[in-house]
């Protein structure tokens, strides 16, 4: 590998921190550098839903050919995957950006003192810059459209871990049907409380600093601490809500939509103060 030389390093180093985020003045990019274009934006979130489906389609399937092959198996001969026949899925993506910039540039000054004093003068300023972006994303599927449906998903993951990933929504489905079968409770009935929620968060933060300092005979610029940061947190958020689907078919009861949006509200609180609290 060939390094910079000597007289380019700072303006290297100062590239590579301006590439890790922005400058917390303008709207932050989904992608991240250097695929910003609208074109790069949409393939990722048209890959991210293409995913997420397939996912979905892929646990709903293995789950109900599962129960209906162990079935065969079983004295009663009975299938506890039946309800979901009748239930629909609410899928909520959420994408949050934060970018920060902060700079503190600092002197330190030190005149000329009598033999038995020393005396110095530090100064300096500080200000920062924040901006966050969200864009949230609702999406509704029945489960009977997505049992045995035919897809693939992306093949290039698109700068984001929601894509080509076990979101193990498998073992949410079989965490409901496995004690029914084992009748320790019951299947879900036409009944208004009957609500499975699973949600997956992605964060990933990065930061970066330059701090070059200035020596002069009589005073010091930036003798210590970051001159400028930057720092980038992005947040990949994935609610799937379960539940019976309502009389119009194309959304779920009421007690399920009302359990889809609190977890949103949760979510959205908790991503927020993630995104404080990071460097």
């Amino acid at each position: 590998m060939k390094f910079p030389r000597a007289s380019t390093r700072p303006a290297f180093v100062l590239g590579l921190v301006l590439s890790v985020g922005g400058c917390g003045t303008y709207v932050p990019e989904l992608r991240e550098f250097p695929n910003y274009t609208q074109a790069d934006t949409q393939n990722m979130i048209d890959a991210i839903v293409q995913s997420v489906r397939c996912e979905l389609s892929h646990a709903i399937t293995a789950v109900v050919d599962n129960d209906i092959s162990e079935a065969r198996l079983r004295q009663s001969k009975r299938t506890y995957s039946d309800f979901l026949g009748g239930w629909g899925a609410e899928v909520a993506l959420t994408f949050t950006v934060v970018e920060k910039t902060s700079g503190a540039p600092s002197v330190l000054w030190t005149p000329p003192s009598p033999a038995a004093s020393v005396f110095t003068l530090s100064t300096g300023v500080s200000g920062s810059a924040q901006a966050t972006r969200i864009e949230k994303m609702n999406f509704f599927y029945t489960v009977a459209e997505l049992y045995g449906l035919p897809c693939k998903g992306s093949d290039i993951r698109y700068d984001s871990f929601l894509i080509q990933n076990d979101l193990k929504i498998a073992d949410l489905l079989l965490g409901r049907i496995g004690p029914a079968s084992l009748g320790t409770v019951h299947t879900p009935g036409a009944g208004q409380k009957n609500v499975l929620s699973h949600e997956i968060s992605f964060q990933i933060v990065t930061s970066g600093n330059a701090t070059p300092m200035l020596k002069l005979v009589r005073a010091t610029i930036n003798p210590s601490g970051p001159l400028f940061s930057v720092g980038r947190d992005r947040t990949h958020d994935l609610l799937i809500t379960f539940g019976p689907i309502a009389g119009g078919g194309k959304s779920l009861i009421a007690i399920a939509e009302q359990s889809h949006f609190s977890s949103q509200i949760t979510s959205g609180v908790t991503t927020g103060f993630r995104s404080t609290l990071a460097p």
